[in-house]
């Protein structure tokens, strides 16, 4: 049985231009799951190493991170079906 359910989604202009990052990092405990959402810019290297900025964090449960996983899976074949596959460069050794 599936559970969906219509509903209305209202946001400000800023918030519906949304932010673009390049780099996740995802850590957890086991209450949450944290998903820190960057920008690394390569302009921005310095001596120190590269700069990312924090653009967006969201914190979910294990359970809503699971159904994040799934739904995330079948948009990824959704999409490879009308685009083509998605390649990634080579794992760094």
């Amino acid at each position: 049985m599936s559970d969906q359910r219509k509903m209305q989604i209202a946001a400000d202009n800023d918030t519906r231009r949304g932010h673009y990052a390049n780099l996740a990092l995802i850590s957890h405990r086991k209450e949450e799951f944290i998903i820190d959402f960057l920008m690394l810019d390569p302009q921005t290297q310095s001596p120190k190493g590269d700069q990312a900025i924090l653009t967006s964090r969201v914190i979910v449960n294990p359970g809503h991170m699971k159904r994040l996983h799934q739904a995330i899976g079948e948009n990824l074949q959704r999409y490879e079906k009308n685009f083509g596959t998605i390649s990634l460069p080579p794992k760094l050794t």
